[in-house]
C-alpha cells in the first residue's frame, strides 16, 4: 500500500502559538522569491541586450579593400558572388538575431518585469497588514492582558492583606475625655462651630456693597463684617459692635484692590491659545481646517444601533489614526503619534463623540465608531467666545469665581468625607474588584481578537499561497518563451537548445511549492485561547479552552475543597456529548456512507467555527446544550467545531507528557518492530493509564464514536486509506506536544496511536478505563498522628538525678510493646522409651487459701518447685489437654537475668489446677531438663526460670487472682531412686539457698 500523507499548505503549516515566527518564517520565504525574479529579470535582459549587439555588429558591413582592389577588381568571378552571398547570409543572421532579441523584450522580459514589480509591492503590503498591523495589535492587546492579570493579582493580594490586618488589628479604646467628645465618637456633638471660609467671606463682602449701592452710601470704604456661630452650625454675617467710648462704630478703610474697577473702554480681545495634538501646537483654525479635510476624505456611514436608532456620518478610529498619520507630515508616519492626537482631540477637547458607548474613551479599532462634534468645524470662533475683553463691573467675575469656589470647596469635603469614611481594607477590595472586573473584559476582548487574527491569517495564508503558485507558473511559463525565443536560432546552438528544454521540462512548481513548505514549515494549526483565572475561585465561564481536570474537579482548589462523592464521575463536558448526540443525528440526513465518512475529511473555514464557537462559547459550560441548537448546522462543521474544542483544550486529551510516553512505543521510520502485537496493546494501556480519568473518559467517547460511524457504514474506498485520513486529521487534536520544532512536526506516532486506538478499541481503552476508575476509587489512607509526649522537666523532678532519669527513660523505651509477637521455643522430639516404667514421684498439693484482695508480698508469693529428674530421662505426667509451653516474655527474662537464682522465698511446686491460673491460656511446660543440664551450664534452666517468673509476675500483677500458699522447701526431701543422684536443678537452688548467690 503506498504511503498516505496529508496534502501540504500554507493553512496547515505555517502556524505558531504566537502566530509571528510562522509568518515571519513565510514571508523570509516570499521575499526570497521577489528577489528570485529580479535575478530572471537580469539574466532575460543580459541576454537581450546580447542579441541586440550580436545583431548590430552582424548587421554592419565589414570594411573592404580600397576601390579597385580586392573582389572589386573583380569582374564577376564565382568567388565574388560566394563572397558577396556570405556578406549577405552574415547580415540576414544579424536580422535574425534582431528578430530574437525583440521577442524576448516583448514576449517575456517586459511583461515580467512588470508583474514582478506588482508581486513585490504587494507582498510588501501584505507583510505591513499581517504583522505590523493584525499581529502588532495583537500582542499589545495581549500585553495589555498581561498588565491587566499583574495589576488584578497584586491589588487581590493587598486586598487580602488588608483584610487580615484588618481581621488582627487591636480594638481602640479611648479613654480620654477629648476623644471620647468627638463628633464621630458622640453623636450629641456632632455639629462643630467654624469660622466662615475665603469663599463665603467674600460673598458676604459681596452682598454688603450691593446693598451699600442700593442705599446711596458711599462705596469707597467697607465695612468689616464679623460672624457668629449659632447652634445649628450656620454663620450669620453680623455688624462691628460699637465702641461705647466713643459712642460710634469705628470705620476702616478697604485696601484699593478690594474695590471694584471702573472701565470705561472694553479691552481688545485676547488671541486664542493654540492646541497640542501629540506635542505638536497648531491653532484652532488649523485644527478645524485639518477636521473639515478629514470629514471630507474619510470614508463616513451610517451605523444603525438596535434600540437607540441610526447614526449619519460615522467613522471608526482605526480610519481616523491611520488618516491622521498619512495626512499629517509633523507626525513623520507614526502610528503612536497619530492615536495620541485623536485621543486628544476625542477624549481632552471633546470633539469627537463615541457611538453606541458611555463615555468618551477613544479606542484605536474597527469596533468603535466616532462622529465628529459640530464645534469642532469652528474652534476658532468657539474659543474667542471663551476669550472676550473683561467686563466693566467685577461682580459677575466675582460672582463666578464665588460659584468655581464654592464648587471645588463641596467637591473637596464629598472627596475627603467619602474618603475618611471608607475602611482601607474595604477600599482595596472595591479596587481588586474592579480589577478583575478589568482583566476579565480584557480577556474576553482579546480573545473575541485572537479569533477575528485567526480568520484574517487563514485567509492570508491561502491569498499567499496562490500568489506564491500563480509566481512559480508565470516564472515557468517566462522560462517557456524564452526557449521557445531562442529556438528560432540557428542550428548549430541546437543542441544546447535540447539540453536547455529537457531541464525546463524536468521543472515542476508544485514539487517546489511542496519542497519549500516541507523545508520552512512551522507546525499546524494550533489555537490557544485565552481564558479567565481567577485567583478566589475555579469557576470556569467558558465551553471551549478549559481544563478538564479544572472541571471535573481533579486539580486546582475543587480536588481540595470538593469530596470525592460531588465530583463528576463517568462524565464528559456536556458541550462534546451535545455536538457527539448531533453527529448522530445529521448522519441519518445524509444520503449515502460515503458523505458520513468524508464528515471528518472536510476542511471547514474558520470564520465559519468561530461563528458557531461563539455562539456556543456564551453558554454557561455545564448546561447541555439542545440537539435542536444544530438542525441547522452541516455534518462537516459540527465535525469541524468537535475538532476545534479538542484543539483548543490546554492540556490536549492524551496531556503534554503523553508525547514523549506514546512516542516511545512506536518506531521510528524503517525501524523494526520487535514486540508482539499483545505486547504493543499493553505498551499503549500503559501510556493512557496515566491520563486523568476525565481525559480518558472524553477519549473514549470521541474515538467509541468514530469506531461507530466506521463499522456501521461501507465504502469502495479500501478501509487502511480512509483510517489513515481520518488520523491525519485527528491525530493532533488528541495528542500534540507543548512545542513544537522541526522534530516534533514529521513525528507520526500520534496518526499512529489513532489508528490503533480505532483498530483496538475493545483492547485498549475499557480495559484501561475500567482500571483507571477502580484505581481512583481507592481510598487514599490516612496518616494517624502520634500521641504526643511531654518530655519537659516539672518541678517534681527537678531535685531528682538527672542520671537515674536517663536511665528510667531508657528502660521505658526498651520497655515492650502492648502485643509482643510469640515466640515459642521449639517442642523438643519425646524421650526414648526406658525400660524402668515406674513413674517419677508427685508433689503434695495443699489447699489454697481463700482470695484476697490485697496483693501478697514478696514472702507470701507463690514459688515454684522444680520436680528433680533421675539420670534416665523421663517424661513428666501432664493432661492430655494440656496446651503447649507458653510464649517467653522476653522483656521480662531480661529483667530477671540479672538476679540469683535461689533470692526471694523458697521454692515448692504447685498443682496443675494452680499453675493454670497463674500461667497464660497455653502456659504448660515443656519437657523436663537433660540429667546433665545443670552441669553444662544451666541455660534451660535459667530459661524455664525466667519463663517461671514471667508467669508469677504477670499473675501479681491481676487483681483478685489466687496466690499459692507458702511451702518451706526444707520439708521436701528428695528421693532418689536405684541409685540416681537429685535433680540438678533443685540441687543448684539448695546451693544457691545456702548462700551462695554468685552462682
Amino acid at each position: 500500500m503506498p504511503a498516505i500523507t496529508l496534502p501540504l499548505s500554507f493553512n496547515n503549516s505555517f502556524w505558531t502559538q504566537d502566530y509571528r515566527r510562522g509568518l515571519e518564517t513565510l514571508f523570509n520565504k516570499l521575499e526570497q522569491g521577489v528577489l528570485e525574479n529580479e535575478e530572471i529579470t537580469n539574466f532575460i535582459e543580459a541576454r537581450v541586450n546580447a542579441e541586440f549587439d550580436l545583431a548590430q555588429a552582424l548587421t554592419m558591413p565589414v570594411a573592404s579593400a580600397p576601390r579597385g582592389t580586392g573582389f572589386a577588381a573583380d569582374d564577376g568571378a564565382s568567388l565574388l558572388m560566394a563572397f558577396w552571398g556570405l556578406k549577405q547570409e552574415t547580415k540576414a543572421q544579424g536580422d535574425g538575431h534582431r528578430a530574437v532579441a525583440n521577442d524576448l523584450q516583448a514576449l517575456a522580459l517586459q511583461p515580467f518585469a512588470s508583474w514582478s514589480k506588482g508581486h513585490a509591492q504587494r507582498v510588501k503590503d501584505a507583510k505591513i497588514n499581517v504583522l505590523d498591523l493584525w499581529v502588532g495589535d495583537y500582542e499589545q492587546a495581549l500585553e495589555e492582558v498581561n498588565k491587566l492579570r499583574e495589576t488584578y493579582y497584586s491589588k487581590t493580594r493587598k486586598a487580602d492583606e488588608a483584610e487580615d490586618d484588618a481581621k488582627f488589628a487591636p480594638n481602640t479604646d479611648y479613654s480620654d475625655h477629648y476623644t471620647a467628645t468627638s463628633p464621630r465618637q458622640n453623636g450629641r456633638n456632632a455639629v462643630v462651630n467654624r469660622t466662615p471660609s475665603v469663599s463665603e467671606r467674600i460673598a458676604e463682602r459681596l452682598r454688603e456693597l450691593r446693598g451699600n449701592k442700593a442705599e446711596g452710601e458711599d462705596a469707597s470704604s467697607v465695612t468689616v463684617l464679623h460672624s457668629e456661630d449659632k447652634a445649628d452650625g450656620e454663620i450669620t454675617p453680623t455688624l462691628p459692635k460699637v465702641d461705647k467710648g466713643k459712642g460710634k462704630a469705628v470705620e476702616t478703610s478697604s485696601p484699593l484692590a478690594m474695590s471694584p474697577v471702573a472701565a470705561s473702554a472694553p479691552l481688545p480681545p485676547a488671541k486664542p491659545e493654540p492646541m497640542l495634538l501629540a506635542g505638536i501646537a497648531m491653532s484652532p483654525a488649523a485644527v478645524s481646517a485639518l477636521l473639515r479635510r478629514a470629514r471630507d476624505e474619510l470614508p463616513l456611514r451610517p451605523v444603525r444601533l438596535p434600540i437607540i436608532g441610526e447614526y449619519p456620518d460615522c467613522f471608526t478610529g482605526e480610519e481616523f489614526v491611520n488618516w491622521l498619520r498619512e495626512n499629517v507630515e509633523a507626525f513623520g508616519g507614526s502610528l503612536d503619534h497619530a492615536a495620541e492626537a485623536a485621543r486628544e482631540l476625542g477624549e481632552d477637547e471633546g470633539l469627537l463623540r463615541r457611538i453606541g458607548e458611555i463615555g468618551n474613551v477613544f479606542e484605536v479599532s474597527n469596533e468603535a465608531f466616532y462622529q465628529f462634534r459640530p464645534k469642532a468645524f469652528n474652534l476658532e470662533e468657539a474659543r474667542a467666545d471663551n476669550l472676550k475683553a473683561p467686563a466693566a463691573n467685577l461682580q459677575p467675575m466675582a460672582d463666578n469665581l464665588l460659584k468655581r469656589s464654592g464648587t471645588l470647596a463641596n467637591f473637596v469635603m464629598k472627596q475627603i468625607k467619602s474618603n475618611s469614611n471608607i475602611p482601607p481594607h474595604v477600599k482595596a477590595r472595591q479596587e481588586a474588584q474592579e480589577a478583575d472586573e478589568a482583566y476579565k473584559k480584557a480577556v474576553r476582548q482579546l480573545d473575541r481578537q485572537r479569533l477575528a487574527l485567526e480568520d484574517r491569517i487563514e485567509e492570508t495564508l491561502k491569498l499567499l499561497q496562490k500568489w506564491e503558485l500563480d509566481r512559480l507558473r508565470i516564472i515557468k511559463d517566462v522560462l517557456l518563451k524564452y526557449h521557445a525565443t531562442l529556438s528560432n536560432t540557428p542550428s548549430h546552438i541546437q543542441p544546447s537548445m535540447e539540453r536547455a528544454s529537457t531541464l525546463i521540462a524536468s521543472y515542476q512548481p508544485e514539487s517546489d511549492l511542496n519542497a519549500l513548505i516541507e523545508r520552512y514549515r512551522t507546525g499546524p494549526f494550533r489555537p490557544a485561547p485565552h481564558i479567565y483565572e481567577s485567583v478566589s475561585h475555579d469557576m470556569i465561564d467558558v465551553s471551549f479552552g478549559f481544563d478538564l481536570r479544572r472541571w471535573a474537579g481533579e486539580s486546582g482548589w475543587a480536588a481540595v475543597r470538593v469530596p470525592e462523592d460531588e465530583k463528576k464521575p463517568n462524565a464528559i463536558p456536556p458541550l462534546l456529548r451535545s455536538l457527539l448526540e448531533a453527529l448522530e443525528k445529521a448522519y441519518t440526513k445524509l444520503p449515502t456512507d460515503e458523505d458520513k465518512r468524508r464528515t471528518w475529511i472536510y476542511e471547514i473555514p474558520l470564520p465559519v467555527l468561530h461563528h458557531l464557537r461563539e455562539a456556543l462559547n456564551s453558554q454557561p459550560p455545564d448546561t447541555e446544550v439542545p440537539v435542536e441548537f444544530f438542525e441547522k448546522v452541516d455534518a462537516p462543521v459540527l465535525a469541524g467545531i468537535t475538532r476545534l474544542w479538542l484543539l483548543e483544550l490546554d492540556p490536549p486529551v492524551c496531556m503534554w507528557e503523553g508525547w514523549d510516553d506514546i512516542r516511545k512505543i512506536y518506531p521510528a521510520v524503517g525501524a523494526k518492530l520487535e514486540v508482539s502485537e499483545a505486547q504493543h496493546i499493553e505498551n499503549v494501556q500503559n501510556a493512557l493509564f496515566k491520563v486523568p480519568k476525565v481525559h480518558l473518559y472524553v477519549l473514549d467517547a470521541v474515538i467509541k464514536h468514530l469506531k461507530n460511524l466506521i463499522d456501521n457504514t461501507k465504502s469502495e474506498e479500501d478501509p487502511e486509506i480512509y483510517l489513515t485520513k481520518l488520523a491525519f486529521s485527528l491525530g493532533r487534536a488528541l495528542l500534540r506536544p507543548r512545542q513544537e520544532t522541526h522534530i516534533s512536526i514529521q513525528d507520526r506516532h500520534p496518526t499512529l496511536l489513532f489508528i490503533d486506538l480505532i483498530k483496538h478499541y475493545d483492547a485498549i481503552l475499557p480495559p484501561t478505563v475500567t482500571k483507571k476508575k477502580r484505581e481512583s476509587e481507592k481510598p487514599l489512607p490516612v496518616r494517624k498522628r502520634t500521641t504526643l509526649v511531654d518530655q519537659r522537666i516539672n518541678r517534681r523532678s527537678v531535685a531528682a538525678n538527672p542520671k537515674q532519669l536517663l536511665e528510667a527513660r531508657e528502660a521505658q523505651i526498651r520497655a515492650p510493646s502492648p502485643r509482643p509477637e510469640i515466640v515459642t521455643k521449639p517442642p523438643t522430639p519425646p524421650p526414648a522409651k526406658q525400660k524402668d516404667t515406674d513413674l517419677p514421684p508427685r508433689p503434695k498439693f495443699t489447699t489454697p487459701p481463700p482470695e484476697r484482695d490485697e496483693p501478697a508480698t514478696a514472702s507470701q508469693a507463690a514459688p515454684v518447685v522444680v520436680q528433680p529428674t533421675s539420670t534416665e530421662q523421663a517424661q513428666s505426667p501432664t493432661s492430655p489437654k494440656q496446651p503447649a509451653s507458653p510464649p517467653m516474655d522476653v522483656g521480662k527474662a531480661s529483667l530477671l537475668e540479672d538476679k540469683p537464682a535461689a533470692s526471694g522465698a523458697s521454692l515448692t511446686r504447685s498443682g496443675s489446677g494452680e499453675t493454670s491460673r497463674v500461667r497464660k491460656p497455653g502456659g504448660a511446660r515443656g519437657p523436663r531438663a537433660a540429667p546433665g543440664a545443670a552441669a553444662s551450664g544451666g541455660s534451660y534452666v535459667h530459661h524455664r526460670l525466667s519463663s517461671y517468673g514471667s508467669a508469677a509476675g504477670d499473675a501479681a500483677a491481676r487483681p483478685k487472682s489466687p496466690i499459692t500458699p507458702v511451702a518451706d522447701p526444707k520439708e521436701y526431701v528428695p528421693k532418689k531412686k536405684d541409685g540416681r543422684t537429685s535433680a540438678g536443678t533443685f540441687a543448684r537452688l539448695s546451693h544457691a539457698e545456702g548462700g551462695d548467690d554468685t552462682k
